[in-house]
């Protein structure tokens, strides 16, 4: 009787510690492809605002596409930045999978061009968030038009998806 009741509690030891495991797939990380068709995909199609900026590249597929409601709250929608930071408007943080890659591409929008982090990228083509740190320079890039920022950042060396990605953000409106 001992060995029931004691095969009976291992068993249901077993089944509570792998109730209370985290899902062993993890959390899921949109994943982005290239557009069947990226010719036909025109910059004027879409608003000159942030939003546009950010629809024109889901549908380049440098992006996914905002949620109507885009709040942050799930790991494949963007990040609402906290823009004023770095003296911008509004901002946004995509984290995505192109091929076996990570990337992080953060856009903001900026009317106050006197930002010192405005600035700075118009002159260095990078941004100095937190001096006191070795890597709190990251590399900028302003649009032609200089009403957007972009932060490109690969998990691996991917040099022509990168210039393909700068191509059509400082083209946008430019």
């Amino acid at each position: 009787m001992k060995k029931i009741i004691a095969l009976v509690l291992a068993v249901m030891l077993v089944l509570s510690l792998c109730a209370c495991m985290p899902n062993s797939k993890g959390p899921k990380i949109q994943e982005v492809t290239d557009p069947t068709n990226p010719e036909s995909i025109k910059y004027t199609d879409y608003a000159d605002s942030l939003d546009g900026l950010c629809n024109y590249f889901a549908d380049m597929g440098y992006v996914y596409a905002l949620p109507d409601d885009a709040t942050g709250d799930e790991i494949k929608d963007p990040v609402v930045m906290k823009a004023d930071i770095i003296g911008a408007d509004e901002g946004y943080k995509f984290t995505y999978i192109y091929g076996s890659s990570t990337i992080v591409l953060e856009l903001y929008s900026y009317t106050d061009t006197n930002s010192k982090f405005y600035k700075q990228a118009k002159s260095e083509g990078k941004i100095t968030v937190a001096e006191d740190l070795d890597e709190g320079t990251v590399d900028a890039v302003l649009s032609d038009n200089g009403k957007y920022l972009m932060i490109y950042n690969d998990s691996e060396e991917n040099a022509e998806r990168e210039a393909l990605v700068t191509e059509a953000f400082k083209g946008f409106y430019a």
